[in-house]
């Protein structure tokens, strides 16, 4: 058996997907010994820790973070560092590929196209058209701008600590909810990608109609429906008209995107 937790408030990274996607692949729930694996971002702190019940979960854990492309700097030794007997580090290789200017060796934001997400292959089209102009900023900002597209570090951070939970639904789910930008991305200056006040955190279904469309937020925060969504549509996606975002919450600093939104990316 395998499971693991989130280190709050540490930058969750943008090959967290790929790591999710090892741990739900294993399905044995035999037992056995518990051994922990932690895993750090870029930033070099670590933010998840995998708990791994029996050999076999442990063996294949490791493996798949090994094919991502961690290392596990404890491998050979007998000592564990802060109660785990891994610890899996990024390596340049991964860093290089995560903020490369090169569109032929993108490999990571850009592994989220491989990936389950249903905008991935947008975001990964997005940042490949600004990889140019990104490529004469300092390396530290353009790998926090790139990790906004996809929705992961900084720009997640802030607001993960801004909302603590879904901005309209309050769940507080974290590792579900989406980072989703209230102006698009692809429309902001980068500046823009970063102010934690151009988004929203959002549960999936809310955040695929939001990015998409479908609903949008009125300067008062009630939810807007499109035309395309209305009735059995929104139903069968839990989204409804009396919806709106946290009024605790909602600022004058929102309204501009907001309306951003409503006027160019909503389909009324």
């Amino acid at each position: 058996m395998i499971e693991s937790k989130y280190i709050e408030g540490e930058v969750v990274p943008v090959f967290d997907e790929a790591v999710t996607a090892a741990v739900k692949s294993y399905r044995n729930k035999g037992g056995g010994n518990s051994m922990r694996i932690a895993i750090e971002n870029f930033d070099g702190k670590a933010y998840r820790v995998i708990e791994c019940t029996g050999l076999g979960a442990f063996m294949h854990a490791i493996g798949r973070l090994q094919e991502i492309g961690l290392k596990d700097i404890l491998e050979g030794e007998d000592s564990m560092k802060r109660g785990c007997d891994c610890w899996f580090v990024t390596t340049p290789e991964m860093l290089n590929s995560a903020s490369s200017p090169d569109a032929s060796s993108a490999t990571l934001p850009l592994a989220a196209a491989t990936s389950a997400e249903p905008h991935a292959a947008d975001a990964a089209s997005e940042i490949l058209s600004q990889l140019e102009s990104l490529s004469t900023l300092p390396e530290t900002e353009r790998q926090s701008i790139i990790q906004s597209r996809v929705g992961q570090g900084l720009f997640r951070s802030k607001l993960v600590l801004y909302w603590k939970g879904c901005a309209v639904t309050e769940a507080t789910c974290i590792p579900l909810l989406k980072a989703s930008h209230i102006k698009p991305w692809r429309d902001s200056n980068n500046k823009e990608r970063l102010d934690s006040f151009n988004g929203l955190l959002l549960s999936p279904n809310l955040d695929a109609a939001f990015d998409s469309g479908l609903i949008t937020f009125d300067p008062q925060g009630k939810i807007m429906l499109s035309s395309e969504i209305t009735g059995a549509p929104a139903y069968h996606l839990h989204i409804n008209g009396k919806m709106r975002i946290n009024q605790k919450l909602l600022t004058e600093a929102h309204q501009d995107y907001l309306e951003h939104h409503r006027t160019h990316v909503f389909r009324a």
